[in-house]
């Protein structure tokens, strides 16, 4: 490419599906090179040149910036429920190491939840009373009860200075 700037004229209905195409390819792409050793590769071994995830969001945030409001909030939200889906199992790794301190220090953590019901996050105080990769059980905060949260719906964790102590008699088979 030259560097010029090149105008293109969707209807709304071809802007969507452009929209969601890049969505998905985000979705699907790896982060960086790390993530599949020296470089990318296709099914048969092969380099593959593939699209820089910084430029993939560029092109979803200017194509996201044309589409009307009420439209991409719901490709946004389907988006979500695709990637946090009960038969998507993927959990961050780092959220993960962070539960299981805050189990083993009896230290509440701050979460950000994702909700299927609503396509959106809650930000939530939990004090860790069981974490597995599956699931993850403690007293919310917000809810002021003894919650389930389902683990690779966890989109981050922070360990708090406040500490708990875990009930007597609290048995995770309970939930």
């Amino acid at each position: 490419m030259d560097g010029k700037k090149i105008i293109l004229r969707f209807t709304p209905s071809q802007l969507q599906a452009v929209y969601k195409l890049a969505m998905e390819y985000e979705e699907k792409s790896w982060n960086n090179e790390e993530d599949y050793g020296s470089g990318h590769y296709d099914e048969f071994g092969e380099s593959d040149e593939l699209i820089d995830k910084k430029q993939i969001k560029s092109i979803l945030k200017k194509i996201g910036a044309s589409l009307p409001k009420k439209a991409k909030e719901e490709m946004d939200k389907g988006a979500l429920r695709r990637k946090y889906h009960a038969f998507n199992n993927d959990i961050d790794e780092r959220v993960y190491a962070t539960l299981k301190k805050a189990f083993g220090q009896s230290r509440t953590v701050e979460i950000k939840y994702f909700s299927m019901e609503r396509a959106e996050f809650t930000k939530r105080k939990i004090d860790v009373y069981y974490a597995s990769a599956r699931y993850t059980i403690g007293y919310c905060h917000l809810r002021r009860a003894v919650r389930k949260f389902r683990t690779s719906r966890i989109a981050s964790a922070k360990l708090t200075d406040s500490t708990y102590k875990t009930p007597n008699g609290f048995d995770k088979n309970d939930f």
